[in-house]
């Protein structure tokens, strides 16, 4: 390996990232716009403007706040596909990997830390390359015996789009944990970077989206032209732009983005679709630029330096140097880590702010990457802490004050109390919001109820579940199990399920677009999906634990590979009795469900749920042409159909028919069904489960929708069983609310359980 300098440039889009490739082929109405109007409609919220996550101060050394960011779990995201390469495994192995130990998290932080303690320079520095190589020269035989270096090389070998994939999923770990950390402002910029060093350019390119009040990165985008090109037909720039504000839709910021993204103003049509107004400016030093749109402003003066570009450290192989292309994979990581560095360094800027002590980012860099390999039992003193909470003016005086008394403590017991104070962040187990991904409402609200039944997460969270799902390469279920880790056992009051979704999208091909979708629908896939994942991992477990079965243990065992916990919770049976209305001859069936969906009585404004399982399950007299065979009679006669619950299952979930047609319009039925927080199933049980305990429910879930059918917005409303309290999930915005304020209008799933839910069983909680 060999230590280049790598520059980063602010640069303007080429023409051909900007193509309408959307009006060469197709249909542009269907393949346009994400639906708008879904942004423009309006959300149920309090009346009063609630503060999210904890309302006190957090403070961390430069150190513990980057460690907060580049943790083991972004290491283990980067590395993870390196076994498989290096055992030449396929793609589906290569996504297994085992947790990271302490000592491949070590030789991380010391990799990173030898090379970045030549620090980052803004812009170009033409003696940055020698100082760079005279430093390194001492760490090469170090650097040699770093099984982490071992790793990144062999990934160097992987296709040019795997390579993408691995660093997307380093970026996405990054940038979920940043927003948990911070708050950008309302305006916000896209900037677009080239990647180069000594030897020539890099095909990867860089896009950042930027508060520009004071220059922190709030999301990240590497990408290459071609690719992105050959996934859709929609310009380049359009792709980029969706996903970097893709987290902050919500907050319908004021973004600033370089003038040669004009596009005639279609792009500015497409962003204020989603709730973004777009200004449009010229490149900073850029002589070719020049005024285009009524949009058009000129760059702030006070934009911090390091937004227009910088220079650092990279290391490379010797064998890429040679050759004519550098490859995507090194210089894509080494940016991302700059991109750390340097948000690190706004942080502790911001905190310093008005005081007489002044950091360059060089120097502050190389102190930083000094306190990397230091061993975790040494005091971390150097830098001040920093606060990872938003800056509002509101809270300036406050945290001055908090600042001051910080300043008083003895060196020494600064770790003790940061640590001390960063325990109690976020004490609320399964008490997590979920970021808005692009859309993605309908996700949210189905995940949120899913972590609240908590005999499904006691058992997906169980020791054992996760090493069998690991042994079985159970994709869905191991994702689902990690963002249920991160909604009990995590530190953050939100997390984004950017994994979940991208998962989600890649078995189920209709959900893979930022249209509205249906919450119940969804809900059905995903536990299909995750039946179909435990089933894998019950066949194993019977195959490895019965050698040479008998025919009735394969019997039993076949049975038993069929049932999983999703089964067992959520599965019910119905039966169906068909009386002929002649000869009274009956005929009996049965049919499983998950979803009752249940119709809701016409042309009221009010009705309860007892109204709609009434209307469920009233005796039906087919006629006509539904008119069944008698067995008796040989002929089709009238008959009445009776149904009732043979099997309720554990958890009961009751779908709101509230989507249907009037004539020839599809319309959403927008009937007050009222609903208690017990229920009552006596009157629709069959004779066999009479007088049993399967009679009355519990409420612990709602799904909730606003809008109608083509806009609209999902929340949830899901009780806490560690807690004993409600919580309205809107997105990332969590708020506790009264039990009386759980009955709700706009209610489209109900979810009971037959016990109320205990306190849940899982270990480390």
């Amino acid at each position: 390996m060999k230590a280049k300098a790598l520059s980063v440039k602010e640069c303007t889009w080429m023409s051909e990232e900007c193509h309408l490739l959307g009006e060469l082929h197709g249909d542009s109405q269907r393949d346009g716009l994400c639906l708008p109007n879904i942004f423009r409609s309006k959300k149920v919220r309090p009346l009063t403007r609630t503060q999210t996550g904890p309302a006190y101060q957090v403070y961390h050394t430069a150190r513990e706040l980057l460690l907060e960011v580049l943790d083991r779990g972004a290491v283990r995201e980067l590395i993870r596909r390196a076994a498989g390469v290096k055992a030449g495994a396929n793609h589906q192995s290569r996504e297994q990997g085992a947790d990271l130990s302490e000592g491949e998290y070590a030789e991380a932080l010391a990799w990173f830390s030898i090379v970045l303690q030549s620090g980052l320079t803004v812009g170009e520095s033409s003696s940055f390359g020698s100082e760079l190589t005279f430093r390194l020269d001492g760490w090469q035989g170090v650097l040699k015996r770093n099984s982490f270096q071992t790793s990144l090389l062999s990934l160097t070998r992987l296709e040019d789009g795997d390579k993408l994939e691995a660093l997307s999923a380093f970026c996405s770990h990054i940038t979920r944990r940043y927003q948990a950390l911070y708050t950008p402002g309302h305006n916000l910029a896209v900037k677009k970077y080239s990647l180069s060093y000594q030897q020539g350019p890099c095909s990867l390119h860089l896009a950042l989206l930027c508060d520009t009040s004071s220059g922190f990165i709030c999301n990240m985008y590497l990408y290459c032209p071609e690719q992105l090109q050959r996934q859709s037909r929609r310009p380049v720039v359009e792709q980029v732009v969706r996903y970097l504000l893709g987290p902050f839709y919500r907050q319908r910021p004021l973004v600033q983005l370089d003038s040669s993204a004009w596009m005639e103003g279609r792009l500015s049509d497409v962003c204020s679709g989603l709730g973004v107004s777009i200004d449009f400016v010229p490149l900073l030093n850029d002589p070719t630029s020049s005024p285009v749109g009524p949009h058009q402003q000129q760059t702030s003066e006070g934009s911090p330096s390091h937004l227009q570009g910088w220079t650092g450290p990279a290391l490379f192989p010797v064998s890429d140097l040679k050759g004519s292309e550098v490859d995507l994979f090194l210089p894509g990581l080494w940016g991302t880590l700059h991109i750390i560095c340097i948000n690190t360094f706004v942080l502790h800027t911001l905190q310093i702010q008005g005081s007489d002590r002044q950091v360059h980012l060089t120097e502050f860099t190389r102190a930083l990457a000094s306190q990397l390999a230091v061993d975790s039992s040494i005091t971390v003193p150097v830098l001040p802490p920093l606060d990872s909470t938003s800056y509002q003016e509101t809270r300036s005086s406050k945290r001055r004050t908090n600042m001051s008394s910080c300043h008083q403590l003895r060196e020494n017991d600064q770790r003790a109390f940061s640590s001390a104070v960063r325990l109690h962040r976020w004490n609320r187990p399964g008490v997590c919001g979920l970021d808005n991904t692009g859309n993605s409402c309908y996700l949210n609200a189905v995940l949120q109820c899913l972590c609240s039944t908590v005999p499904l997460v006691e058992h997906l969270l169980s020791q054992d579940t996760r090493k069998e799902l690991e042994r079985s390469k159970c994709r869905v279920a191991e994702v689902f199990v990690r963002l249920l880790e991160k909604m009990w056992m995590g530190s953050s009051s939100s997390c984004a399920p950017v994994e979940a979704r991208s998962v989600l999208c890649s078995i189920l091909p209709q959900f893979n677009n930022y249209a509205q979708q249906d919450a119940q629908e969804l809900l059905l896939y995903l536990l299909n999906a995750l039946h179909d994942d435990l089933r894998k991992v019950a066949k194993r477990q019977l195959h490895s634990s019965i050698r040479q079965p008998r025919k009735d243990q394969n019997r039993n065992c076949s049975t038993a590979a069929e049932s999983t916990i999703v089964s067992h919770l959520f599965e019910g049976q119905l039966s169906y009795m068909t009386v002929c209305m002649h000869c009274d001859q009956q005929a009996h069936s049965t049919q499983s469900f998950t979803v009752l969906s249940l119709p809701i009585p016409a042309d009221i404004i009010k009705c309860s749920i007892q109204d709609c399982l009434s209307l469920f399950f009233e005796q039906t007299v087919l006629t006509g042409g539904e008119q069944m065979l008698c067995s008796v009679c040989e002929l089709r006669r009238e008959s009445t159909v009776l149904t009732c619950l043979d099997k309720p299952p554990e958890v009961l979930m009751l779908h709101l028919k509230r989507f249907g047609c009037k004539g020839k319009n599809q319309v959403k039925l927008r009937t007050n069904v009222s609903f208690s927080m017990k229920l009552n199933l006596s009157p629709f049980l069959s004779s066999s489960v009479q007088n049993t305990s399967y009679s009355s429910y519990c409420l612990y879930a709602v799904v909730n929708h606003t809008g109608n059918l083509n806009m609209g917005h999902y929340t949830a409303l899901c009780h806490n069983a560690l807690t004993r309290t409600w919580h309205c999930f809107d997105d990332s915005a969590v708020r506790e609310v009264q039990d009386s304020l759980v009955q709700s209008p706009n209610s489209y799933m109900l979810l009971y359980s037959r016990k109320p839910f205990q306190k849940p069983k899982i270990s480390g909680l």
